[in-house]
């Protein structure tokens, strides 16, 4: 049974509050758990793509190694689509105590969160991995012959998507950091020609491989989207008080 939402400003007890989360946690859990459950039926399909994505087919290294690849795609996929549920009921949780126009910028949060982590997966699956293997594997030539284990193909496969699903995240924070006042849009303007080094300095760090390749992918997008974010607020953002007005108050 999906708890109810207690209305806005409504005053509850505690113990009232405190039963709503639990409710809405063992809904979350048993969502979860069937999702799970769903997922391991189909983990065949669902682990076909990426064998799909090698020219080589995969192996298994230990007689668990096979079963464990199921699980471990089974799980993912389920916290994919539980994703959703679970920020819908924490949306839902917090919105009583939350003014009305604080909770339309709330939204825009979660759903711009949830909407270019997604984006950042698409990107990934599409344009990165079906490049990026075939160029790493290119490297053994005709010395070394692949033999790639399902285990070390699906933590490569996921930690790219997990990177870049995080990198997408920039607007989202660039743009909340100036909604709450910690950086302008001069600021963030002037520090683009240094934002360009940085980006690649942490496409470096964050992609699990050392290539150039897949460190230039990550880096590129930082870049594309930290200029997406500054258009966004140069027409869309919180209007900032000009120098002159903030002093004038200050001395007033």
């Amino acid at each position: 049974m999906i708890p109810k939402t207690l209305s806005r400003g409504a005053r509850v007890p505690l113990v009232q509050h405190l039963e709503e989360l639990r409710q809405r946690v063992i809904f979350c859990v048993f969502f979860f758990i069937a999702a799970f459950i769903i997922c391991y039926i189909f983990s065949d399909r669902l682990l076909a793509p990426f064998a799909g994505l090698l020219s080589a087919k995969m192996v298994f290294l230990t007689p668990l190694e096979a079963f464990m690849a199921y699980m471990n795609i089974a799980f993912y996929a389920a916290l994919a689509l539980s994703v959703p549920v679970f920020a819908w009921h924490a949306w839902a949780f917090v919105l009583p105590g939350l003014l009305e126009h604080e909770s339309r910028k709330a939204g825009r949060f979660v759903v711009g969160t949830i909407v270019f982590f997604a984006l950042g997966l698409v990107f990934c699956w599409y344009l990165v991995l079906p490049f990026a293997i075939p160029f790493l594997m290119a490297y053994g030539g005709d010395v070394m012959t692949p033999m790639i284990s399902v285990k070390a193909h699906l933590n490569f496969c996921l930690s790219m998507l997990l990177v870049f699903g995080l990198v997408f995240e920039l607007p989202v924070i660039v743009v909340f950091l100036h909604n709450i006042g910690l950086v302008s849009y001069k600021a963030l303007k002037d520090f683009r020609r240094y934002w360009i080094v940085v980006a690649f300095v942490i496409g470096a760090i964050v992609t699990p491989t050392p290539d150039m390749f897949n460190q230039t992918m990550a880096s590129v997008p930082l870049v594309v989207l930290y200029e997406a974010s500054i258009i966004y607020i140069r027409f869309f953002g919180r209007k900032e008080q000009p120098l002159e007005e903030k002093s004038d108050e200050t001395n007033g």
